[in-house]
Protein backbone atom coordinates (compact mmCIF):
# COMPACT_ATOMS: atom_id res chain seq x y z
CA UNK A 1 0.00 0.00 0.00
CA UNK A 2 1.78 3.17 -1.00
CA UNK A 3 -0.73 5.61 0.75
CA UNK A 4 1.24 7.66 3.41
CA UNK A 5 -0.43 7.29 6.90
CA UNK A 6 1.26 9.76 8.54
CA UNK A 7 -0.53 12.79 8.42
CA UNK A 8 -3.88 10.86 9.58
CA UNK A 9 -2.14 9.22 12.53
CA UNK A 10 -0.71 12.50 13.35
CA UNK A 11 -3.90 13.97 13.36
CA UNK A 12 -5.85 11.08 14.88
CA UNK A 13 -6.96 12.68 18.38
CA UNK A 14 -8.95 15.03 16.38
CA UNK A 15 -9.78 13.21 13.25
CA UNK A 16 -13.34 11.81 12.30
CA UNK A 17 -13.19 7.77 11.54
CA UNK A 18 -16.33 6.67 9.94
CA UNK A 19 -17.26 3.23 9.21
CA UNK A 20 -19.81 1.70 7.21
CA UNK A 21 -20.93 -1.59 8.39
CA UNK A 22 -22.46 -4.92 6.41
CA UNK A 23 -19.36 -5.76 4.01
CA UNK A 24 -17.21 -3.45 5.80
CA UNK A 25 -17.04 -4.30 9.70
CA UNK A 26 -18.71 -7.68 9.05
CA UNK A 27 -19.40 -9.86 5.72
CA UNK A 28 -22.06 -9.71 3.73
CA UNK A 29 -24.85 -11.94 5.18
CA UNK A 30 -28.06 -13.39 2.35
CA UNK A 31 -29.78 -12.62 6.05
CA UNK A 32 -29.44 -9.14 8.04
CA UNK A 33 -30.02 -10.77 11.39
CA UNK A 34 -27.05 -13.54 10.89
CA UNK A 35 -24.55 -10.48 10.32
CA UNK A 36 -21.63 -10.05 13.11
CA UNK A 37 -18.59 -8.27 13.28
CA UNK A 38 -15.50 -9.95 12.73
CA UNK A 39 -13.41 -10.73 15.21
CA UNK A 40 -11.13 -8.17 16.56
CA UNK A 41 -13.52 -5.62 15.53
CA UNK A 42 -14.46 -4.59 19.24
CA UNK A 43 -11.24 -3.88 19.71
CA UNK A 44 -10.08 -1.98 17.03
CA UNK A 45 -13.32 0.33 17.23
CA UNK A 46 -11.96 0.68 21.31
CA UNK A 47 -8.49 1.32 20.20
CA UNK A 48 -9.76 4.51 17.34
CA UNK A 49 -12.04 5.84 20.31
CA UNK A 50 -8.96 5.35 22.90
CA UNK A 51 -6.98 8.53 20.35
CA UNK A 52 -9.79 10.79 21.29
CA UNK A 53 -11.33 10.72 17.45
CA UNK A 54 -14.95 11.08 16.98
CA UNK A 55 -15.91 7.49 16.02
CA UNK A 56 -19.31 7.05 14.19
CA UNK A 57 -21.01 4.17 12.27
CA UNK A 58 -22.80 5.01 9.17
CA UNK A 59 -25.10 2.13 7.74
CA UNK A 60 -28.22 1.42 5.70
CA UNK A 61 -29.44 -1.17 8.84
CA UNK A 62 -31.84 0.53 11.49
CA UNK A 63 -29.83 1.69 14.57
CA UNK A 64 -31.88 -1.18 16.50
CA UNK A 65 -30.59 -3.62 14.02
CA UNK A 66 -27.19 -2.77 14.03
CA UNK A 67 -27.14 -2.84 18.03
CA UNK A 68 -28.62 -6.22 17.84
CA UNK A 69 -26.23 -7.76 15.95
CA UNK A 70 -23.00 -5.88 16.66
CA UNK A 71 -23.16 -5.61 20.66
CA UNK A 72 -21.54 -1.79 19.78
CA UNK A 73 -23.49 -0.65 22.19
CA UNK A 74 -20.96 -1.10 24.70
CA UNK A 75 -18.36 0.75 22.55
CA UNK A 76 -17.35 4.13 24.30
CA UNK A 77 -18.28 7.36 22.65
CA UNK A 78 -19.41 5.79 19.61
CA UNK A 79 -21.94 7.46 16.93
CA UNK A 80 -24.06 5.49 15.21
CA UNK A 81 -26.24 7.07 12.15
CA UNK A 82 -29.02 4.22 10.87
CA UNK A 83 -30.55 3.79 7.51
CA UNK A 84 -28.26 6.56 5.37
CA UNK A 85 -28.28 8.96 8.35
CA UNK A 86 -32.10 9.18 9.54
CA UNK A 87 -31.36 8.22 12.85
CA UNK A 88 -28.84 9.49 14.93
CA UNK A 89 -27.52 7.18 18.10
CA UNK A 90 -25.12 8.56 20.57
CA UNK A 91 -24.74 7.84 24.46
CA UNK A 92 -28.45 5.75 23.99
CA UNK A 93 -30.28 8.32 22.60
CA UNK A 94 -31.70 7.89 19.44
CA UNK A 95 -33.09 10.77 17.07
CA UNK A 96 -35.46 9.66 14.16
CA UNK A 97 -37.95 11.18 12.68
CA UNK A 98 -42.10 9.98 12.26
CA UNK A 99 -42.65 7.78 9.40
CA UNK A 100 -44.03 9.94 6.49
CA UNK A 101 -47.36 9.16 5.91
CA UNK A 102 -47.27 7.47 2.76
CA UNK A 103 -44.55 5.07 4.05
CA UNK A 104 -47.52 3.77 5.98
CA UNK A 105 -49.55 3.07 2.83
CA UNK A 106 -46.53 1.62 0.67
CA UNK A 107 -45.91 -0.53 3.72
CA UNK A 108 -49.66 -2.19 2.86
CA UNK A 109 -49.50 -2.40 -0.77
CA UNK A 110 -45.70 -2.93 -1.91
CA UNK A 111 -46.29 -7.06 -1.04
CA UNK A 112 -49.13 -7.24 -3.87
CA UNK A 113 -46.82 -5.40 -5.92
CA UNK A 114 -43.91 -7.20 -6.04
CA UNK A 115 -45.68 -10.63 -6.20
CA UNK A 116 -47.42 -9.09 -9.24
CA UNK A 117 -44.19 -7.90 -10.82
CA UNK A 118 -41.60 -10.29 -10.20
CA UNK A 119 -43.47 -13.36 -9.51
CA UNK A 120 -40.26 -14.97 -7.45
CA UNK A 121 -41.01 -16.24 -3.81
CA UNK A 122 -37.63 -16.32 -3.01
CA UNK A 123 -37.73 -11.97 -3.11
CA UNK A 124 -38.67 -10.74 0.35
CA UNK A 125 -39.12 -7.52 2.02
CA UNK A 126 -37.58 -6.18 4.65
CA UNK A 127 -39.40 -3.37 7.13
CA UNK A 128 -36.53 -1.30 8.89
CA UNK A 129 -39.87 1.08 10.17
CA UNK A 130 -38.67 3.93 8.35
CA UNK A 131 -37.53 2.18 5.47
CA UNK A 132 -38.31 -0.99 2.90
CA UNK A 133 -35.68 -2.99 1.55
CA UNK A 134 -36.08 -5.21 -1.41
CA UNK A 135 -33.88 -8.39 -0.73
CA UNK A 136 -33.33 -10.35 -3.88
CA UNK A 137 -30.20 -12.31 -2.68
CA UNK A 138 -31.72 -15.23 -2.56
CA UNK A 139 -33.07 -15.71 -5.92
CA UNK A 140 -31.32 -17.34 -8.76
CA UNK A 141 -30.65 -14.23 -10.43
CA UNK A 142 -30.73 -10.74 -8.30
CA UNK A 143 -29.69 -8.49 -10.60
CA UNK A 144 -32.34 -9.31 -13.23
CA UNK A 145 -34.86 -9.23 -10.86
CA UNK A 146 -33.71 -6.33 -9.38
CA UNK A 147 -34.16 -4.52 -13.00
CA UNK A 148 -37.70 -5.68 -13.21
CA UNK A 149 -38.41 -4.30 -10.13
CA UNK A 150 -36.71 -1.33 -10.58
CA UNK A 151 -39.32 1.06 -12.67
CA UNK A 152 -42.25 -0.07 -10.55
CA UNK A 153 -41.17 0.00 -7.22
CA UNK A 154 -39.72 3.93 -8.04
CA UNK A 155 -43.28 5.10 -9.59
CA UNK A 156 -44.86 3.60 -6.15
CA UNK A 157 -42.47 5.17 -4.26
CA UNK A 158 -42.73 8.31 -5.77
CA UNK A 159 -46.21 8.44 -5.64
CA UNK A 160 -46.04 8.05 -1.77
CA UNK A 161 -43.08 10.81 -1.63
CA UNK A 162 -40.35 8.43 -1.27
CA UNK A 163 -36.89 7.79 -2.86
CA UNK A 164 -35.56 4.54 -4.22
CA UNK A 165 -32.03 3.59 -3.16
CA UNK A 166 -29.87 0.75 -4.94
CA UNK A 167 -27.38 -1.52 -2.89
CA UNK A 168 -25.91 -5.00 -2.90
CA UNK A 169 -28.62 -7.61 -4.63
CA UNK A 170 -31.57 -4.89 -2.91
CA UNK A 171 -33.43 -1.71 -3.70
CA UNK A 172 -34.40 0.22 -0.58
CA UNK A 173 -37.34 2.77 -0.52
CA UNK A 174 -36.57 5.42 1.79
CA UNK A 175 -37.03 8.61 3.00
CA UNK A 176 -35.81 11.42 0.55
CA UNK A 177 -33.23 13.93 0.93
CA UNK A 178 -30.59 12.08 3.50
CA UNK A 179 -27.84 10.13 2.80
CA UNK A 180 -24.62 9.04 4.15
CA UNK A 181 -23.02 12.18 3.16
CA UNK A 182 -25.97 14.05 5.47
CA UNK A 183 -24.15 12.13 8.38
CA UNK A 184 -20.48 12.94 7.09
CA UNK A 185 -21.63 16.54 7.35
CA UNK A 186 -22.97 16.40 10.35
CA UNK A 187 -20.11 14.73 12.33
CA UNK A 188 -17.13 16.82 10.78
CA UNK A 189 -16.53 20.03 12.68
CA UNK A 190 -14.69 23.41 12.61
CA UNK A 191 -12.18 21.40 14.79
CA UNK A 192 -12.16 18.17 12.66
CA UNK A 193 -8.13 17.63 11.65
CA UNK A 194 -8.57 14.91 9.69
CA UNK A 195 -11.45 11.96 8.34
CA UNK A 196 -10.83 8.83 7.90
CA UNK A 197 -13.92 6.68 5.97
CA UNK A 198 -14.33 2.96 4.99
CA UNK A 199 -17.17 1.42 3.13
CA UNK A 200 -18.50 -1.13 0.58
CA UNK A 201 -21.32 -0.31 -1.84
CA UNK A 202 -22.90 2.23 -3.48
CA UNK A 203 -24.93 3.40 -0.38
CA UNK A 204 -21.42 5.09 0.58
CA UNK A 205 -20.79 7.09 -2.58
CA UNK A 206 -22.13 9.86 -1.00
CA UNK A 207 -20.05 9.65 1.98
CA UNK A 208 -16.93 9.39 -0.07
CA UNK A 209 -18.28 12.64 -2.42
CA UNK A 210 -18.38 14.77 0.80
CA UNK A 211 -15.26 13.73 2.23
CA UNK A 212 -13.62 14.01 -0.71
CA UNK A 213 -15.39 17.84 -0.85
CA UNK A 214 -14.48 18.67 2.85
CA UNK A 215 -10.48 17.70 1.81
CA UNK A 216 -10.70 19.97 -1.19
CA UNK A 217 -11.85 23.33 1.12
CA UNK A 218 -9.72 22.30 4.26
CA UNK A 219 -6.90 21.07 2.34
CA UNK A 220 -6.62 18.98 5.33
CA UNK A 221 -5.93 14.89 5.24
CA UNK A 222 -8.39 12.40 4.35
CA UNK A 223 -8.41 8.76 3.50
CA UNK A 224 -11.42 7.26 1.71
CA UNK A 225 -11.51 3.40 1.58
CA UNK A 226 -13.29 1.22 -0.71
CA UNK A 227 -13.77 -2.82 0.22
CA UNK A 228 -13.66 -4.31 -3.29
CA UNK A 229 -12.92 -8.04 -4.22
CA UNK A 230 -12.24 -6.93 -7.68
CA UNK A 231 -10.79 -3.57 -6.78
CA UNK A 232 -13.01 -2.23 -8.90
CA UNK A 233 -16.61 -0.50 -9.21
CA UNK A 234 -17.57 3.06 -8.80
CA UNK A 235 -16.88 3.53 -4.92
CA UNK A 236 -13.56 1.90 -5.29
CA UNK A 237 -12.94 4.77 -8.49
CA UNK A 238 -13.64 7.46 -6.54
CA UNK A 239 -11.51 6.03 -2.74
CA UNK A 240 -7.91 6.68 -2.30
CA UNK A 241 -7.23 3.00 -1.61
CA UNK A 242 -9.08 -0.24 -1.99
CA UNK A 243 -9.19 -3.57 0.22
CA UNK A 244 -10.37 -6.47 -0.65
CA UNK A 245 -12.59 -7.61 2.37
CA UNK A 246 -13.25 -6.29 5.73
CA UNK A 247 -10.49 -8.32 7.51
CA UNK A 248 -7.96 -5.92 5.62
CA UNK A 249 -9.82 -2.68 6.36
CA UNK A 250 -9.35 -4.26 10.07
CA UNK A 251 -6.11 -4.40 9.58
CA UNK A 252 -5.64 -0.84 8.27
CA UNK A 253 -7.05 0.23 11.38
CA UNK A 254 -5.06 -1.39 13.25
CA UNK A 255 -2.32 0.02 11.48
CA UNK A 256 -3.09 3.78 11.59
CA UNK A 257 -3.77 3.66 15.70
CA UNK A 258 -0.95 1.31 16.66
CA UNK A 259 1.74 4.76 16.07
CA UNK A 260 -0.95 7.03 17.03
CA UNK A 261 0.21 8.10 20.07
Amino acid sequence: MLTDLHPLRTALPSALVALDFDGTLAPISPHPSDARPLAGVHQVLRDVAATGATLAVVTGRSVASLLRVSSFGAVPGLIIYGLHGVERWENGQLRAPAPPPGFLDLRLSLPGLLASVAHDPAIWLEDKKLSLVIHTRLTADPDRLLETLRAPVAEAAAAAGLETRPGKEVLEICIPGTDKGTAIRELIGDETAAVFYAGDDVGDLPAVEEVNAWAGRSGRPTLAVAISPSGMGPLAELADVTVPDPQSLISLLRQITRDAA
